[in-house]
């Protein structure tokens, strides 16, 4: 509640009012303004004399007979309140709006209601990116658990089961006749190449080597086993990363490579790719292949899952990727991110 001056004229009251970045709206009982400073009229377009229409919540909730519609108004107790305020223009502008009421002469509380008014558009915005950041960051743990599940379910129970078909395949194999020999040892050997995709699949879905002895054995294992469809993988670091996820940012960054690597030799079928590591200050991981590269500038209007989950995985990790690519150029990707090993 104002009360004093603080013996200040009214001429440099209003010349401060003026000069604040916060919006102040002062209106009569019958919502008319008396005063405004201009920082409130270039967020609401609303002037002297105008009168000022209620809020968007106080528009639409329901009143009771003789109830003040104004929620600031009539809950004497609250002074603060957020919601979005109708411009000028038609428009609404989300404001955070504190509240309190002049003194008459006299001593008593007049009608006349001064709000000041902020606006919580950036407020709002950043509330909005840090929702979606987590969410991200949940659905990508999710994603992650229900890979740990599959792969368990497939080394405990499809593993074991192919196993246990192989030896009573080699037993069936000493009872049956020589005639059938051949093609019982044709069918273990398609039930070992099957159980060798199965085992390749499980450590795909869950690099157990990750948390047994960390993400630069699992990344030169991730490379040892790609080059085998023919293209040379190099992998140099300058520091080795110990064994554990590191509150999930291992994770992430193998996940980047490994579907760096994937697409640079499925889609752009690279002869060579070169993975560097490097930690000081700020980490970063670059993956640089001689593929057919692409138009960086396109891709990113395609609806692909891969680069998408690359990039959240990237500001999960409160850094930036970056993709560098021209057709027939090759391909470099890029994530800086702070350092978790300190």
């Amino acid at each position: 509640m104002v009360t004093r001056t603080m013996g200040y004229s009214p001429e440099r009251l209003r010349h401060l009012f003026n000069a604040l970045n916060d919006g102040i709206i002062v209106m009569d009982k019958d919502r008319v303004i008396v005063f405004i400073n201009p920082s409130a009229t270039r967020m609401t377009g609303w002037e002297l004399g105008d009168w000022i229409p209620y809020c968007r919540y106080c528009q639409a909730r329901e009143v009771g007979a003789g109830e003040e519609r104004c929620f600031l108004a009539g809950q004497r107790e609250v002074s603060y309140f957020e919601s979005e305020l109708p411009t000028k223009q038609g428009a609404y502008v989300p404001v955070g709006m504190s509240r309190t009421f002049l003194e008459a002469p006299g001593g008593e509380t007049s009608r006349d209601m001064v709000i000041v008014i902020r606006d919580v558009t950036r407020e709002r915005q950043a509330k909005e990116l840090e929702m979606r950041a987590r969410l991200n960051r949940m659905t990508l743990e999710v994603q992650e658990q229900e890979r740990k599940r599959i792969s368990q379910e497939l080394h405990d129970g499809v593993s074991q089961s192919l196993y246990a078909v192989d030896l009573g395949m080699e037993h069936l194999k000493r009872q049956a006749p020589s005639r059938l020999h051949r093609a019982l040892d044709d069918l273990r050997a398609q039930i070992k190449r099957c159980s060798q995709e199965v085992r390749a699949l499980s450590h795909t879905l869950y690099p157990s080597l990750l948390y047994d002895l960390g993400l630069s054995a699992a990344i030169r294992m991730l490379s040892e086993e790609m080059s085998t469809s023919g293209c040379r993988i190099d992998v140099t670091m300058n520091k080795e990363w110990p064994a554990g996820d590191l509150g999930g940012i291992a994770i992430h960054l193998y996940r980047i490579v490994q579907e760096a690597v994937h697409n640079a030799i499925s889609h752009g079928r690279a002869r060579h790719i070169q993975i560097h590591m490097t930690c000081a200050e700020l980490c970063e991981v670059e993956i640089r292949d001689d593929g057919c590269g692409f138009d960086a500038e396109q891709i990113k209007l395609l609806p692909g899952y891969g680069l998408k989950n690359m990039r959240e995985r990237a500001s999960a990790l409160n850094g930036v990727l970056e993709i560098d690519s021209q057709p027939g150029q090759g391909t470099r990707v890029r994530v800086i991110f702070p350092n978790p090993l300190g």
